[in-house]
């Protein structure tokens, strides 16, 4: 099809040129998956699914990499009843999806089909978790010949999209969190100086890290145990994760200090031309300035001058998060299966009065 070349491989079968590769890509896509970075993935593999690794699909033309995405291998269940792939996921796979080439959706679409419609029993079905509804991708892949669609779930996760481009991006919060959060920083500049801090690059540094865990830890994760640093794992995929990514351009730390102490401190991943939240944490000694609104409502003054191709700031937070009341925008999010083939498409659908059950077993995880 058009020279297109579809291969599976498990991810430590990559060679150093697959993982440069698989980087390019991902400065190049147009739709940002953070998940999906390379560093990303090799950390998650290491630290949070070592029993569970993911599996790389790429799409291929004349050596060149157009496109990935990474699954993982699943047994019959009551989603599912037949063996499957699913999209990656890890506690910390906000979204999933195909990172692909500018102008290569539809091409790439065409090339995961018929994959699918020929291929095992169970490549003929993908679980997909949180992808863009509205992307360029997922509506070349619902169109495509011979492959079908059920819905499993949906939601609206707030972000901010740049448009128009001559409206600065904090002008677009609104009116009223705007002069909350002004009364916040006046009331954090009575402590003392503030100022904001973005690292990325080589000053995305272990210290940083270091910082942003102890911060997050510091609040209400900590003290239910859900922080990373409460956890070695964790801990240990959040270090490395960010050293690979670093390394990349693509961490951004936002820190905003009062005086010489930084009382809050946001990590963010860019991915092609999105920029999207991570992990955020502050000292709750200040915490009635609010320093973590405040530091996410600097990030977005800051977004014009440090990123002016930026397309997008992707909270990859769900529509209850505060972020909701920072960001103007919305977008569509689905989860669901993607299948092909008359016994597939049967046995999925016989499934479906049992997706209550399914939930209630974990099923889903």
């Amino acid at each position: 099809m058009n020279g297109l070349r579809t291969r599976l491989r498990p991810l430590d079968a990559l060679a150093p040129s697959d993982i440069a590769a698989w980087e390019s890509l991902a400065c190049d896509a147009p739709a940002g998956i953070p998940a999906l970075l390379p560093g990303m993935v090799q950390a998650a593999a290491r630290w949070l699914t070592p029993d569970d690794p993911p599996v790389v699909l790429s799409v291929e033309r004349g050596g060149e990499l157009l496109a990935l995405t990474c699954l993982q291998r699943r047994a019959p269940d009551l989603f599912v009843p037949l063996p499957h792939w699913r999209a990656y996921r890890h506690p910390h796979a906000f979204q999933s999806g195909i990172l692909h080439r500018t102008g290569e959706a539809h091409a790439v679409a065409e090339a995961i089909a018929g994959l699918m419609r020929r291929g095992s029993w169970r490549e003929r079905v993908i679980r997909w978790h949180c992808v863009a509804a509205d992307s360029d991708m997922w509506k070349a892949l619902r169109g495509a010949a011979g492959l079908h669609w059920m819905q499993t779930a949906a939601s609206l996760r707030p972000v901010l999209r740049r448009h128009p481009a001559d409206v600065p991006a904090a002008a677009r919060v609104g009116a009223g969190v705007a002069k909350d959060l002004r009364r916040r920083l006046r009331r954090l500049q009575e402590r003392g100086d503030v100022g904001l801090r973005i690292l990325q690059g080589a000053q995305a540094d272990a210290a940083t890290a270091a910082r942003h865990l102890a911060l997050e830890h510091a609040g209400w994760k900590g003290t239910r145990g859900s922080s990373m640093q409460a956890s070695a794992a964790e801990r240990g995929f959040f270090l490395e994760a960010t050293a690979r990514l670093a390394a990349g351009g693509h961490l951004v730390f936002v820190e905003t200090l009062c005086g010489d102490q930084v009382v809050a401190s946001s990590s963010n991943l860019l991915c092609g031309r999105v920029l999207g939240g991570f992990k955020t944490g502050w000292d709750p000694a200040f915490a009635a300035c609010s320093p973590g609104k405040l530091n996410e409502w600097h990030l977005l003054q800051a977004l014009d001058t440090h990123w002016p191709a930026l397309l997008m700031f992707d909270s990859q937070a769900q529509a209850s998060s505060y972020l909701a009341e920072l960001l103007p925008d919305r977008q569509p999010m689905v989860s669901g299966i993607l299948h092909s083939g008359a016994l597939h498409r049967a046995a999925i659908l016989a499934a479906r009065p049992l997706r209550p059950l399914a939930y209630r077993l974990g099923h889903d995880d």
